[in-house]
C-alpha cells in the first residue's frame, strides 16, 4: 500500500516530546524519519520515567518507525555526516533555541543555503524572533502565558495531565506546516524556514476564550456560551458509584430529549435561564444523576440522542468497543500498545523505537 509520504525523507535532530510527537506523524504518513541524537546517551525521552524494561515509555511510544544515527555534532567528522545527510533530506527538524541552533550549524539560514530545497522547521518555545526567544520553557509555561491556563481553569492550582502545547502546539503545527510546505514545493520546487512557535500556538487557540476582548473599543459583546459550567445543559454530573457523566445537550432538542428521558420534562423551558436559576437547575440535575450507577445512566439512555457519555479512564477508552472498531489500538513492540495516527486509516506498520545508533552504520555507508 502506498502512503503519502512515502520516498520523503526527514532528519529529527529534536529532544523531549514536540519533535517526536510531529516526526511520528510523519513515520505514520509512510515517511523515512532518521533521528540524530548524541552518542553520550540520546535524547532524554530514553530515561524518561514511566519506563518499561529499562526503556522510558514515551521514548518507546514516539520513536516507532525511525532509525537512530548518534552523531556527536561537535566532532568535525560527525558534522561532514550531518551535512551529507542534509544533502538527502527533503525535511528537517530540529528544537534548539535559537542561539544554540546557530552555534550548533543547524539553523535554517545555515542549512538551507547548503539545500534550497530543504524544508527546514524549527520548533521552540517561543519563536525565532521576539524578546522571548531566547527564553527556556515548557508546556506548562507556554499554555500560563498564553491565557489557557487561565481560561480553563480559573481556580484551580492542580497541573492539566495533557501536554497541550507540546502535542497541540508543537507537533500538530509543525507536521500543518510540513505537508503544507511539501506541497508548495511540488509547484516551485522551493523548500522552506518553519518557525513554529508553541507559545504562538496556545495563543492561537486563545481566539474563542478570549473574543471579548478582541472585540474593538467602543463595541460590546453580548452574551454567552453555555459551555463554561455555568448552565446545566452542558456540564459534569457524579452519579451514584462515584464516577462522572459529561452531558453536552447545547441544541435545544438534545436539552429537551434529556429532559423527557429523566422524567422531568418540566425542566426543559430552563435551559436558557439566568444565572441564579441555573445554579437551581443544577443542583436539581445533580440529584437526578445520584439516583443511579454511571453505568445504569448509560443504559438508560442508549438510543435517546442526548449528547452524553461517560469521563471515561485510560482503562475504559482501551476497553471501548468503538475503538476497537476503528482500530485505533496498535502493537508497538514487546508488550507495549500505542494509538494509532488518525491522519490516514492504514497508517505505516511501525517497526520497535530503535536503540541508541542502531542505525549509524548502515546510513553512513550508503552515504559514501
Amino acid at each position: 500500500m502506498s502512503l503519502p509520504l512515502q520516498g520523503v525523507r526527514v532528519l529529527d535532530l529534536t529532544r523531549l516530546l514536540p519533535g517526536a510527537f510531529a516526526t511520528l506523524m510523519l513515520a505514520e504518513l509512510g515517511a523515512d524519519v532518521i533521528k540524530i541524537e548524541d552518542p553520550n546517551g540520546g535524547d532524554p525521552t530514553r530515561r524518561l520515567p514511566p519506563a518499561v524494561a529499562g526503556q522510558g515509555l514515551y521514548h518507546r511510544l514516539l520513536n516507532r518507525g525511525k532509525k537512530s544515527v548518534a552523531l556527536d555534532l561537535r566532532v568535525p567528522a560527525s558534522r561532514a555526516a550531518l551535512d551529507r545527510l542534509i544533502d538527502t533530506a527533503d525535511v528537517m527538524i530540529e528544537s534548539f533555541r535559537p542561539k544554540t541552533a546557530r552555534t550548533i550549524g543547524v539553523s535554517a539560514e545555515q542549512v538551507r543555503g547548503r539545500r534550497p530545497r530543504l524544508i527546514h522547521c524549527a520548533i521552540t518555545g517561543y519563536g525565532q524572533q521576539g524578546p522571548y526567544a531566547e527564553r527556556p520553557g515548557h508546556d506548562l509555561n507556554y499554555v500560563a502565558e498564553a491565557g489557557l491556563l487561565a481560561a480553563d481553569r480559573p481556580h484551580a492550582i492542580d497541573l492539566p495531565r495533557m501536554f497541550i502545547a507540546d502535542v497541540g502546539g508543537g507537533a500538530m503545527s509543525a507536521v500543518a506546516a510540513i505537508l503544507a510546505a511539501l506541497f508548495a514545493r511540488e509547484r516551485s520546487s522551493d523548500g522552506a524556514s518553519l518557525d513554529i512557535s508553541m507559545h504562538d500556538a496556545a495563543v492561537y487557540w486563545m481566539m474563542l476564550p478570549a473574543a471579548r476582548e478582541l472585540v474593538a473599543e467602543g463595541a460590546k459583546a453580548v452574551g454567552e456560551l453555555p459551555t463554561f459550567g455555568d448552565h446545566a445543559c452542558y456540564n459534569l454530573y457524579e452519579t451514584r458509584d462515584g464516577r462522572r457523566l459529561a452531558l453536552g445537550a447545547l441544541e435545544p432538542k438534545f436539552w429537551r430529549g434529556f429532559c423527557d428521558a429523566i422524567g422531568r420534562p418540566d425542566l426543559a423551558a430552563r435551559q436558557d435561564t439566568g444565572p441564579d436559576d441555573q445554579r437551581a437547575l443544577i443542583d436539581d440535575v445533580r440529584n437526578v444523576f445520584r439516583q443511579r450507577t454511571s453505568e445504569e445512566w448509560v443504559r438508560h439512555f442508549h438510543g435517546h440522542e442526548v449528547c452524553l457519555s461517560p469521563v471515561n479512564t485510560a482503562a475504559d477508552v482501551l476497553a471501548d468497543p468503538h475503538v476497537a472498531a476503528r482500530r485505533l489500538v496498535v502493537p508497538a513492540g514487546a508488550g507495549v500498545r500505542a494509538f494509532r495516527s488518525p491522519f490516514v486509516a492504514e497508517p505505516a506498520a511501525l517497526t520497535p523505537a530503535p536503540d541508541l545508533g542502531a542505525d549509524t552504520d548502515a546510513i553512513l555507508k550508503a552515504l559514501r
